[in-house]
């Protein structure tokens, strides 16, 4: 399939889209909400694929925290594989933006078959996906023309959020007055975003004319942006179209170092908590010594224009920006177009999406 959007405006549009999507949030969970009135809910289980399972990743620590449950992020295939494990009531979301991904409405269809609660999770309205779902949660985000999901990924994660944040006020988990706190805390990152894309914008110029002509990149972050490691991996290997690998800093350190070479650069993705940053720091020193090219996205130094509100819980919503504006712009200096995949015939060969 072949694309003809511009995916560095749909990345622009994203704070506007998120605003959006805070203040419908009450219609947009409302067919959910309803759904799961009066029900226990012992666990919940996130399937996806790609960037829906990444979305899935950054989601649910904040759904743990908000609800006090389990929640698992897992691609389809592993969520079928805890079949044996699956207790009932457990709650399973099925998340794809485009709504045409055959392993997530596969999921879907068994967790049904077994009596459990079924949500789709999705960017498009009538969609394939939707006829597999007990309910559906649309991601408000709009149509994306692009080769690379951009405002769906961070929209998708937003939306997840607040769909954990309506279940534990539905389930009285959460007190009204915990719920707005939570809601000006999202309402203050949104409105920062703005911000965020313009100092971005001059960071990810600047480090694409340089990464034109990489052969071989690390991303190293820490545990709380393991979503945002594994969302730039993806994207970078997928519109930039050479070697990428992402590691939390202390798994690198625990002999990934031994795989660096003469054409490794690297990329940091510097978390909120100090510990890890303190990490990363005294790595990326090391690795000057050594005359590597580095690069660092919330570093707060004169290279990083970067500020953002830097709130734990949501950081990964603002990291994804100036990363996202970085692979489009790297993928253009590199000569390549991501709206046209290698295969524009790939989904149809390997039956891997419904055609509709």
């Amino acid at each position: 399939m072949i694309y003809q959007g511009d995916a560095l405006e749909y990345i622009g549009s994203t704070p506007k889209i998120l605003e959006t999507i805070l203040e419908n949030r009450v219609q947009i969970m409302s067919e959910s909400m309803e759904m799961l009135r009066g029900r226990h809910v012992p666990e919940i289980y996130l399937a996806g694929s790609g960037s829906s399972y990444h979305a899935a990743v950054a989601a649910a620590p904040f759904l743990k925290k908000a609800l006090g449950v389990r929640v698992f992020p897992l691609h389809p295939a592993a969520f079928l594989q805890e079949e044996a494990l699956w207790t009932g009531g457990s709650l399973v979301l099925g998340i794809s933006q485009q709504g045409t991904s055959m392993s997530v409405i596969r999921a879907l269809d068994e967790a049904r078959e077994h009596g459990l609660p079924a949500i789709s999770v999705t960017g498009e309205y009538d969609t394939e996906i939707t006829k597999h779902a007990d309910a559906n949660i649309y991601v408000e985000c709009g149509v994306e023309d692009a080769g690379a999901t951009t405002k769906g990924y961070t929209a998708t994660v937003f939306t997840l959020m607040l769909f954990g944040l309506g279940l534990a006020e539905e389930l009285g988990k959460l007190s009204v007055e915990e719920s707005l706190c939570y809601l000006g805390r999202m309402a203050a990152v949104v409105k920062n975003m703005e911000a965020v894309l313009e100092a971005g914008r001059d960071f990810s110029e600047r480090t694409a004319k340089i990464l034109k002509d990489s052969k071989d990149l690390i991303l190293i972050s820490g545990e709380t942006l393991r979503s945002s490691l594994l969302e730039g991996v993806l994207k970078v290997s997928e519109c930039c179209r050479f070697p990428v690998r992402g590691f939390e800093v202390d798994e690198f350190m625990h002999g990934m170092y031994n795989a660096v070479t003469d054409d490794t650069d690297f990329l940091y993705l510097f978390p909120e908590e100090k510990e890890t940053r303190m990490q990363m720091e005294k790595l990326s020193a090391y690795y000057e010594k050594q005359g590597r090219r580095q690069f660092a996205i919330n570093r707060r130094d004169a290279d990083d224009p970067c500020t953002f509100v830097g709130d734990a819980d949501f950081s990964m919503l603002e990291q994804m920006l100036p990363l996202q504006m970085l692979f489009v712009l790297t993928s253009r200096e590199r000569g390549i177009d991501l709206n046209i995949p290698k295969d524009p015939d790939f989904h149809r060969k390997m039956g891997s999406k419904r055609e509709g």
